[in-house]
């Protein structure tokens, strides 16, 4: 793949963020792509990217998706990302990367890298949201394993 149809790809697929269309985000797929993220318990198939999306976007009305950089080889192209959005009331960030394998210029499959503990940890009941914020924010574990 070259720079320029890697840079394509990336526009469109943040484009498509920033409408906040599944229908969008499922037409850079090839039909029987397969995606793996942390937020589903099971691969997703693109036919059901928009149920995905409508989703999270119940969850979190106004969650934002923010490109932050990218880099491509081969067939690989990598996404940096950060996404602000409010859970049980409380202004939240999580920062994650994707590794797409692209063919003819789309998704084959897709890795969604992100830490969402603090995400889920918000969403309960009893959740301390400012402690939890504040690690979000900050890109740290709010349940550390190591404390330094």
């Amino acid at each position: 793949m070259i720079s320029d149809e890697a840079e394509t790809f990336v526009r469109s697929f943040e484009a498509a963020w920033a409408a906040r269309d599944g229908e969008a985000m499922r037409a850079l797929w090839h039909p029987d792509g397969l995606l793996f993220t942390p937020v589903v318990d099971r691969p997703v198939a693109p036919h059901e990217l928009p149920k995905l999306v409508a989703a999270q976007i119940r969850i979190a009305p106004d969650l934002a998706w923010h490109l932050l950089d990218w880099a491509a080889r081969g067939s690989l192209v990598y996404v940096e990302w950060r996404v602000t959005q409010t859970i049980a009331g409380t202004p939240t960030e999580w920062r994650g990367m994707d590794r797409f394998l692209l063919e003819d210029a789309r998704i084959r499959e897709e890795h969604v890298f992100a830490d969402t503990t603090a995400m889920r940890l918000m969403a309960a009941a009893d959740a301390d949201r400012g402690h939890l914020a504040g690690a979000s924010r900050a890109c740290v574990s709010p349940t550390p394993m190591i404390r330094l």
